[in-house]
């Protein structure tokens, strides 16, 4: 008489654990000059470059997501001949403020990533439901300046001190250039 039960066989036991072990890590995603690792359900996508970006300065506008929450965004631009990284950043932030309806200033200090000078700049505003919290860090490599723009839901409260997101953290720290 054949025994009758439920028992798990190695064949249907070591998919299961692949399948963990691959949501768990994450994923790579790689561009032509960088690497980075995101959590496991980010997407990406290469937008085209809006008509009101100079197309010559603006190389890359990529975004990368997990279901509307939390995104980071990489731009790439040219450093003009007659200006460096602290040119652009300032400049970027001038626009970021005069842009917003809704702006909360953070934090902004000099910081040293990937073992070069940058900028990390952290602030609140509104564009759409909800409030968005953006981390970002500016830093050069080969000419090129790099802004690693990670945003997630945030409150309104003015002056409400919320830490960085984790996701936030654990991109940018798995972010590397080649």
């Amino acid at each position: 008489m054949a025994k009758t039960g439920k028992f798990f066989s190695f064949r249907t036991l070591i998919p299961m654990v692949f399948l963990l072990l691959s949501a768990a890590c994450g994923q790579t995603f790689e561009g032509d000059e960088f690497t980075f690792s995101a959590p496991f359900g980010f997407k990406t996508k290469q937008y085209e470059i809006p008509a009101e970006v100079d197309s010559e300065d603006q190389s890359i506008n990529l975004l990368f997501s997990q279901n509307g929450e939390t995104y980071l965004q990489v731009f790439r631009q040219q450093i003009p001949a007659d200006a460096d990284l602290g040119t652009l950043f300032n400049d970027f932030k001038a626009k970021t403020i005069e842009r917003s309806s809704h702006y909360q200033f953070i934090s902004q200090e000099e910081i040293e990533i990937f073992d070069r000078p940058g900028f990390e700049y952290i602030y609140r505003e509104f564009s759409g439901e909800p409030y968005w919290q953006r981390r970002e860090i500016w830093v050069e490599n080969n000419g090129q300046a790099y802004a690693l723009i990670c945003s997630h839901p945030a409150d309104s409260t003015p002056g409400l001190v919320i830490p960085i997101n984790e996701q936030c953290i654990s991109i940018l720290d798995g972010f590397q250039f080649k």
